[in-house]
């Protein structure tokens, strides 16, 4: 259907349920019966996992959808149920005035590669009822570990206390000149991201006992840190 047509029938019709496709995507959008001032648009792709209600820009932070949603006039509620966006608007503004934007936001969000993909969907549902040191170690387990070991290399989970996880690389990556690469924008990223409560990544590696060392002993180094009690 051609873009010019369809938002030109959308202004001219009463509230009313309506697809946009762009390539595979589908967006549907429909305005509740009880409620006019609440619209549920529906993807196929998952946009949260569990639910999120937003209100204000400190609510939103950190979920880029919510964060451009709730600047947009007109909009005073965002809420994330799985497929489900819910948005509520002021009763001064019209669903003609607000759908085609708000549809625009959405496909932006899809398309930009911020949205959840499939493997995203599955790994946060597994960390769902997990502990924090569950969760690092699941990660470990399915992200990390076998990427690494395809250069030989292995990660162990030493130790998780408050906000700190305490690692141990072995294998390829004891002693390798591309560790503190894989642990600063590999492991740290991918822990940081699905556990925000993590904010520091310690390497207690002895990278000098290493096949190939590249660490001086030192006690500054990140790598040679340890841990505020005894460890095993």
């Amino acid at each position: 259907m051609d873009r010019a047509l369809e938002l030109r029938d959308l202004c001219s019709s009463s509230y009313a349920s309506r697809k946009s496709m762009v390539d595979d995507l589908e967006i549907t959008s429909e305005v509740d019966r009880r409620n006019p001032d609440v619209c549920r648009f529906t993807a196929k792709q998952t946009l949260y996992i569990g639910t999120k209600s937003v209100g204000s820009m400190a609510e939103a932070k950190g979920l880029p959808l919510a964060e451009r949603l709730v600047c947009t006039p007109g909009v005073t509620k965002v809420q994330l149920i799985g497929h489900l966006l819910v948005v509520t608007k002021t009763s001064e503004k019209h669903w003609s005035e607000l759908v085609a934007e708000i549809e625009s936001i959405l496909t932006a969000y899809i398309i930009s590669g911020l949205a959840l993909t499939p493997e995203n969907v599955h790994d946060e549902m597994m960390l769902i009822g997990r502990g924090t040191r569950e969760k690092v170690q699941y990660l470990i387990d399915t992200q990390i570990n076998p990427g690494v070991a395809e250069h030989g290399g292995f990660v162990r989970v030493m130790d998780v206390n408050n906000d700190t996880v305490y690692l141990s690389l072995s294998g390829g990556c004891q002693g390798c000149g591309a560790a503190d690469f894989t642990l600063k924008q590999g492991i740290e990223t991918i822990i940081k991201q699905a556990v925000p409560e993590i904010q520091h990544i310690v390497d207690l590696t002895n990278h000098t006992a290493g096949t190939n060392p590249y660490y001086k002993r030192t006690d500054q180094s990140l790598t040679s840190q340890a841990p505020a009690k005894e460890r095993d």
